[in-house]
């Protein structure tokens, strides 16, 4: 065996223990499944590049919808680096990966053959949050900023920021911190002087005297958060599922907003991830309906994926091009639409 041989086989066994050693918990499983349908017995199991967060409440009442056909659906967690998810979906262990657009787009650059095919997040829960000490943007020099991976949407988050800022990536500390949970700790605990995260810390954190210097709900509103990717080779075989995991999502976002369903919304964002506040979850949702964080008719769509993926170049979040059109697919996500919502039809008058 060459050195080169040994060094290539050393990296994947790496990978494949640090793919072994994830810790992913499953939520749900087949037996909660409902009435058999066409799609009873087929599995879909979707990986989240986070910890668990009230704020994945999008998408685990997707998989709550499609575990009522019959489909054998749970989320796992990914609270680590994006590439260890992507060796996942290579692998077959997981068929959907919910992730920024960053993180897939860095992964298609990389020539793996994956698909972007549903939208999750139409808008993004993030604010740019620091500690007391640092009050104002122009205070960002010198400073730790906490990202999950430089591969994650925190990355670029974290450029635009610093693009505000008048700043260079020089000119700060960008640290790998993990998931929220982590980095919501580093930031407490003074390791990082200031992070991305959810709304919900954002209303914990504030009374406390941290600072929050951008929001990207409110003034970042074109950017995608979580999109779904998968091989290209799961979509050639599963091209319903592709289409129902679309439809459950729209169902997810009248659900999310129909008023009538603000308690069973908490509480199932609670089950999903437990021991966080209640108070603190429902109000989280009250902010999230007042930004229009998911409008109803969000679908995926390639001009806004075109201006994230130009953004993400510009900054310098991903090295290379590819056009949108090779590694995006907008049809199964246009057929659950129609499905939900048929055109009307024209009335013709004699």
């Amino acid at each position: 065996m060459t050195k080169k041989s040994r060094s290539r086989r050393a990296g994947l066994v790496v990978l494949a223990l640090a793919v072994g050693a994830i810790g992913l918990t499953a939520v749900g499983g087949a037996g909660a499944s409902g009435k058999a349908g066409p799609l009873a017995g087929q599995r879909f199991y979707l990986l989240i590049q986070s910890s668990p967060t009230t704020s994945k409440i999008l998408q685990d009442h997707a998989i709550q919808i499609l575990k009522k056909q019959g489909v054998d659906a749970q989320i796992k967690w990914n609270p680590t680096s994006s590439n260890v998810g992507i060796a996942q979906l290579q692998g077959g262990d997981v068929d959907g990966f919910s992730n920024a657009v960053a993180g897939g787009y860095s992964a298609v650059l990389a020539g793996i053959p994956i698909v972007d095919f549903a939208l999750v997040n139409p808008r993004e829960d993030y604010v740019f949050i620091t500690r007391p000490d640092v009050n104002s943007l122009s205070d960002l020099k010198g400073k730790k900023i906490g990202v999950l991976d430089t591969t994650s949407i925190n990355y670029p988050q974290a450029l635009i920021v610093l693009k505000k800022a008048k700043l260079d990536v020089k000119d700060v500390s960008i640290v790998v911190a993990g998931g929220q949970s982590s980095r919501l700790a580093g930031l407490i605990a003074g390791r990082l002087d200031g992070t991305m995260l959810s709304h919900a810390a954002a209303i914990q954190l504030q009374p406390q005297g941290y600072h929050v210097l951008f929001d990207f709900t409110k003034q970042a509103a074109s950017m995608y958060d979580d999109n779904v990717f998968a091989m290209k080779s799961w979509l050639a075989g599963h091209k319903a599922l592709a289409v129902a995991f679309n439809k459950a999502l729209l169902q997810s976002f009248v659900w999310f907003n129909n008023p009538k369903n603000e308690d069973a919304v908490v509480q199932e964002a609670m089950a999903l991830a437990p021991g966080s506040d209640e108070a603190t979850t429902k109000q989280l949702f009250d902010t999230l309906r007042g930004l229009n964080w998911a409008p109803a008719k969000a679908t995926l769509n390639i001009p806004t994926l075109k201006y994230e993926a130009a953004l993400f170049e510009q900054v310098g979040a991903v090295h290379g091009h590819s056009d949108v059109g090779n590694w995006a697919n907008v049809a199964y996500a246009k057929q659950a639409k129609a499905q939900l919502y048929p055109p009307k039809k024209k009335k013709h008058h004699k």
